[in-house]
């Protein structure tokens, strides 16, 4: 017996998650850089602009996800699911 599985509801629980992602990571540089300026060191600084880049890679793989789930349309008759794939290819080579 098959399960039947919704892509839209698929997709959904990944924006909700990457975006969560997102929102925690963005926290955590916050608390990094108050703490490194606070307790002048560098290193919870330098860490606080890694944590920003992982907010910047994790937007990227939001977006992707949110335009592979757009529906079908004239141009694009088999759907936006590439874009997914796009992305995942941008992603590696940001940093």
């Amino acid at each position: 017996m098959k399960s039947k599985r919704n892509p839209n509801a698929i997709s959904e629980k990944g924006l909700k998650t990457t975006l969560t992602g997102i929102v925690g990571s963005a926290l955590l540089a916050i608390v990094k850089a108050l703490g490194g300026i606070f307790g002048h060191s560098y290193a919870l600084i330098a860490d606080a602009i890694e944590s920003e880049a992982d907010v910047f890679t994790s937007t990227m793989l939001w977006v992707g996800l949110k335009w592979s789930a757009k529906p079908a349309d004239e141009n694009h008759p088999y759907g936006h699911g590439k874009a997914e794939a796009l992305i995942a290819l941008v992603i590696p080579w940001h940093w």
